[in-house]
């Protein structure tokens, strides 16, 4: 959220998957939980201390991405999970605009129209 990604959505996956899957419950994620491909393109837009990391101050809250997890998960679940808040929260931004949507998500409408039938998400009347 704080680089630009330069990357294709499944690479973009593959590199959240591999943040979950090595990830400690309610732990922030800082740069040192990057790949080391990702850390050697990245052009970070804040400022980490090296003794004391933080969270991210750019937003109005630290990103807590193991939050919403639930015992037991499994790593599809949570990737699952991630995606439609991802969709959502775009979907929300755009106010619906599918064409937008897509595109902040790296996704074709096509895509898009697919993802939002297999998680059953549908535009509150």
């Amino acid at each position: 959220m704080v680089c630009d990604w330069e990357g294709n959505v499944r690479q973009l996956c593959n590199e959240l998957q591999r943040i979950i899957a090595r990830g400690v419950d309610n732990e922030t994620i800082t740069p040192a939980h990057l790949s080391p491909e990702l850390k050697r393109s990245a052009k970070p837009l804040a400022v980490f201390a090296v003794d004391n990391v933080r969270p991210i101050t750019t937003f109005d809250q630290p990103i807590m991405p193991f939050s919403n997890l639930s015992e037991g998960q499994t790593l599809e679940e949570a990737v699952t999970d991630l995606e439609m808040q991802m969709i959502k929260s775009a979907l929300s931004r755009h106010n619906w605009n599918m064409s937008r949507t897509a595109v902040e998500l790296g996704l074709t409408r096509r895509g898009l129209y697919l993802k939002l039938a297999r998680y059953g998400i549908e535009k509150a009347a």
